[in-house]
C-alpha cells in the first residue's frame, strides 16, 4: 500500500471500484484516438492526391508554356518569312502576280491557323493557371485542416485527480 492510500483511507475503496471507470475510460480515449488517427490519415491521403496532382497541373502548365514559346517562335519566324517572301514577290513582280497572290494566301492562312494555335494555348494556359490556384488554394484549405487535426490530436485528456482534486490519482497494478 502506498503512503497516499495510507493517508487516505477514502482513496483506497475509490481505487477499488475504479478500474472499471479507468477501463471504460481508456476504452473511450482508445476509441477517439483511433478516430482521430483515421481522419488525419484521411486528410494526409487526400493531401497527397492533391499534391500529386498538383505537381501533374504544375508539369502540364510547363509543358503547354514551352509549347506556348515554341508557337510564338514560330509565329514570329513565320512573319519574318511573310515579310521576306512579300519583298521579294515584290521584286519578282513580273514573274507573276498569280504564284505571288498564291504565296500570299498560304502565308495568310498559315499566320491564321498559328494565331489559333496560339490563342488557343493562351486559352489553355488560362485554364491551367486557373485549375494550379484552385489547387493550391485547396492545398491550403486542406493544410489548415490538417493543422487543426494535429492540434486537436496533440490534446492530451487531463488525468482524473483525487476526490480533493489536488493531485493526480495514480492506479497500481
Amino acid at each position: 500500500m502506498s503512503v497516499d492510500e495510507q493517508s487516505y483511507p477514502d482513496v483506497t475503496r475509490w481505487l477499488q471500484a475504479a478500474p472499471q471507470w479507468v477501463q471504460a475510460e481508456i476504452e473511450r480515449l482508445s476509441r477517439e484516438l483511433g478516430e482521430t488517427t483515421s481522419e488525419k490519415i484521411r486528410a494526409a491521403q487526400y493531401g497527397l492526391a492533391v499534391l500529386e496532382e498538383k505537381q501533374q497541373l504544375k508539369q502540364q502548365y510547363e509543358d503547354l508554356e514551352i509549347e506556348y514559346e515554341a508557337v510564338k517562335q514560330e509565329v514570329d519566324q513565320l512573319k519574318e518569312a511573310f515579310g521576306q517572301a512579300y519583298s521579294n514577290h515584290r521584286k519578282v513582280a513580273a514573274d507573276g502576280e498569280s504564284r505571288e497572290e498564291s504565296l500570299l494566301q498560304e502565308s495568310a492562312c498559315k499566320e491564321a491557323y498559328y494565331e489559333q494555335r496560339v490563342l488557343e494555348l493562351q486559352n489553355e494556359l488560362r485554364q491551367a493557371r486557373n485549375i494550379l490556384t484552385n489547387s493550391q488554394s485547396e492545398n491550403e484549405r486542406l493544410n489548415t485542416i490538417a493543422q487543426e487535426l494535429r492540434e486537436v490530436g496533440g490534446q492530451t485528456a487531463q488525468p482524473p485527480r483525487c476526490c480533493d482534486g489536488t493531485r493526480p490519482l495514480t492506479v497500481e497494478a
